[in-house]
């Protein structure tokens, strides 16, 4: 009975082996070089951030920028981020290609003078904040190669 058993174990094991290759064809080197994978990825969301605080000091001359913040840049389903893999004169690259996004970066205070400890530019003559609108990056492409 114990011989039985593992013969028929052998057999369904051979057997689904079999039956797993049945559906594959060979293929020629034409038919395969036709053959590609999925045609990259891509990438939607929202995206905002801050930045704590920019000093930029000069000869004892010290500007301040604090309260940065970065809102409103969506990346939409229709129109998304993409990375694609591409050919460029025979060297292959890694193409992340930018959709239409807008945007607005804002800077609450700009100071002139104060104190800067422990990295951070404290003080100083306010000269009021900053707005930058309707940054558009689309139709920006990156590429990332070895070399």
């Amino acid at each position: 009975m114990k011989s039985f058993k593992q013969l028929a174990l052998a057999a369904a094991v051979l057997s689904a082996s079999f039956m797993a290759q049945a559906e594959l064809k060979s293929m020629d080197d034409a038919s395969m070089s036709a053959v590609t994978g999925q045609a990259g990825i891509s990438i939607a969301g929202d995206f905002s951030g801050t930045v704590g605080n920019v000093a930029y000091i000069d000869d004892g001359n010290k500007l301040n920028l604090s309260g940065i913040s970065m809102t409103g840049f969506a990346i939409a389903d229709a129109n998304p981020l993409t990375v694609d893999v591409i050919d460029d004169g025979g060297v292959q690259k890694l193409q992340i290609g930018l959709p239409a996004m807008t945007g607005t970066v804002t800077v609450a205070n700009i100071n002139i003078g104060g104190n800067y400890a422990g990295g951070t530019l404290t003080g100083g003559t306010s000269i009021g904040g900053l707005a930058i609108s309707d940054i558009n990056m689309g139709g920006s492409a990156i590429r990332v190669w070895g070399h």
